[in-house]
């Protein structure tokens, strides 16, 4: 999982963004709000004078606002919201949308035929697939429901029995969303749960026997496990272990050995469901010369888009735009004085007593191919911030697949200036702020490490995966809210069908929201990648190459061009004022990965989706406002 530099912000940068306001979540929301409601008066406006004749359409206009503003809002009562949500809560269950728990777990039931019992982290697989497919079949009832209720009881004239009551039409559209809202949350609880037994049922096995067991000459036990669902384990233990010992890491676990007289107990997998809570460091790449880099080398395969991912013109000027960094690996050439260093900040003894807890997530790049089976080698170096002092390096050969955990001694030989001796990482490495510098190397000459800030971490602590999978629950119950209140807004002026589809056409730009950004950057960068949507069709009909210049005359080549500009650079201004639903998604991809889902990134989750939320009930209220129900 690589992160993005906006995915370090805490809520506070997120929203306030002091050292560019301009770029910030609050403001940004101010304008999306304020462009809306404009934009909504200008379409009611219209509406109206089309009616009713010019004058009397801006008098119809402010009236509406007039009686929001001075009835409705003030005069909204929560006992009738909660009495016609109670309403649209039953009439959902009538429709039976509780088959869909059922749906669920029918697919969980028939999930062992189709997941990968080979995969190298079952973990991940099991929780990516079960928060993939809530996720889905929670937003597609979010869209069924909140799209044909409200259409479906003008058609029917049920909404009479409603309207002819003293009920505002706030109290009508926030009942429909709680309502909604409340329908989801009882089905989401029980997906949960099912969840967690699929996911900590389909991890658990146990190692009957050891085998291959044979005596060190230190005296230590090494062996291993017999061999269980595709994979076994080794171990050693330690004559002054206690007869305890850990297996090596396979498949994302470990388990706990014990030895009872000439017997061994293997226990239950463990380290398999983690919430870790990294702590993160600033990165410093250096070159082969040793001189500081902003970036690491570009090896060709990835690289480091500089900004441009936001939106065009218009879009930007009204602070749209999303303006960031796209950050992939970094490399570094081995052999030399390159290096990747990361300062880290609060290394107490508080928080690592019993050493420094640190984890690789890096890539290799072979210049050539060597010896492959040995694998690629680095090194890690304890380093004070400030003075020359530095531990000895401790290597390490890369794991690109798994999470390379290592816990660094608190007591290591190293060189004061040119003195060799032992040193205290708290003593000796650590400065008065409490920081300490980690220097990655890559040992072999004309070999290449890939580094990004999110690849290497220290692990002070650990939270319950039991919490970290409802907090990925949180997010999908967030997306699911956003998707009514979306659906109900459409259906106060679409039929059931048109107000799905609408619904439906937002959530697939909110997903696609990347790669929008992605294009109008090739775009505007004159980068050959297959063009805009015209261009694309051209190229599959005459069946050209991406790469290659367009094969029509200039004139030709310049109007699909601009064509292809302007259809991209509305659909990055769309993109753009639609909730990005990547970035909610990625809780998952947290979840899965053994991270903790941070508050920072759940809060700005939360509001973004009350922004949204309502904007959406402020235009459902117009729209619902102007429509003749009763006539």
């Amino acid at each position: 999982m690589i992160l993005q530099p906006e995915d370090f912000w805490s809520f506070y940068e997120w929203l306030m963004r002091p050292e560019s306001f301009l770029e910030s979540a609050l403001l940004k929301g101010i304008v999306l709000i304020l462009l809306a409601i404009v934009l909504g008066l200008i379409v009611g406006y219209v509406y109206s004078a089309n009616r009713y004749g010019p004058g009397e359409g801006f008098y119809a206009v402010a009236r509406a606002v007039r009686d929001l503003v001075r009835f409705d809002l003030p005069g909204t009562s929560i006992r009738r919201v909660f009495a016609l949500a109670r309403l649209a809560f039953k009439e959902a269950i009538r429709r039976k949308v509780l088959f869909v728990v059922g749906l669920f777990l029918v697919v969980l039931l028939l999930a062992g035929w189709y997941l990968n019992p080979e995969s190298d982290d079952p973990a991940r697989l099991y929780i990516s697939f079960v928060l993939t497919a809530t996720n889905y079949l929670i937003l597609v009832l979010a869209l069924f429901i909140s799209t044909f209720s409200l259409p479906a009881d003008i058609k029917n004239k049920t909404i009479y029995t409603i309207v002819t009551k003293p009920v505002r039409p706030t109290e009508i559209v926030l009942g429909r969303m709680l309502g909604f809202v409340a329908v989801g949350t009882v089905m989401l609880i029980p997906m949960g749960l099912a969840s967690y037994l699929f996911v900590t049922r389909g991890l658990r096995h146990t190692h009957q026997e050891v085998v291959e067991l044979e005596e060190t000459s230190d005296g230590r036990l090494e062996g291993e496990t017999d061999y269980i669902r595709y994979h076994k384990h080794s171990f050693s233990i330690d004559p002054d272990s206690g007869g305890v010992g850990l297996t090596d890491r396979v498949r994302g676990h470990r388990h706990l050995v014990t030895k009872n007289g000439d017997s061994f107990e293997i226990g239950p997998p463990i380290e398999a469901l983690l919430a870790r809570v990294p702590s993160y460091g600033e990165i410093q790449f250096y070159d082969r010369s040793g001189e500081p880099k902003e970036q690491g080398i570009d090896i060709g395969a990835e690289r480091i888009d500089e900004g441009g991912y936001g939106s065009a013109g218009f879009a930007r000027v009204i602070g749209l735009a999303r303006g960031s960094r796209k950050i992939t690996h970094g490399y570094v050439e081995g052999g030399t004085l390159g290096a990747a260093e990361f300062t880290f900040e609060n290394v107490t003894p508080e928080r690592y007593g019993n050493g420094i807890p640190v984890d690789l997530s890096l890539r290799a790049y072979r210049s050539y191919k060597g010896d492959i089976e040995s694998g690629i080698r680095g090194s890690i170096t304890m380093r004070h911030p400030t003075k020359e002092i530095e531990s000895n390096p401790i290597a390490f050969v890369v794991d690109e697949y798994e999470v390379d955990e290592k816990v660094l001694p608190l007591e290591i030989e190293g060189t004061d200036n040119t003195e060799t001796r032992m040193l205290n990482v708290f003593e000796d490495l650590v400065d008065e702020e409490g920081r300490l510098k980690l220097v990655i190397r890559c040992l072999d000459r004309a070999q290449y490490l890939g580094v990004t800030k999110s690849g290497v971490y220290l692990k002070p602590a650990e939270n319950s995966f039991e919490w970290n999978l409802t907090k990925a629950y949180a997010s999908i119950w967030l997306q699911m809210t956003m998707v009514i209140a979306f659906g109900v807004m459409f259906s106060t002026f679409l039929s059931g069908p048109v107000a799905m589809v609408a619904t439906a056409v937002c959530v697939l730009l909110g997903f696609s929201a990347e790669q929008i950004y992605d294009t109008r950057h090739y775009i505007d960068a004159g980068i050959e990648r297959g063009g805009g949507p015209i261009e694309s069709m051209i190229r599959l009909l005459k069946q050209d190459a991406m790469t290659t210049q367009l094969d029509v005359d200039t004139v030709a080549a310049k109007v699909i061009k601009s064509a292809d500009a302007g259809i991209v650079y509305t659909l990055d201004a769309i993109a753009t004022a639609l909730p990005n639903l990547p970035k909610m998604v990625s809780t998952a991809e947290y979840a899965a990965s053994g991270f903790d889902i941070f508050g920072a990134l759940l809060g700005r989750h939360a509001v973004a989706t009350l922004g949204y939320c309502l904007l959406a009930f402020f235009i459902s209220y117009f729209f619902l406002k102007s429509r003749e129900i009763a006539a």
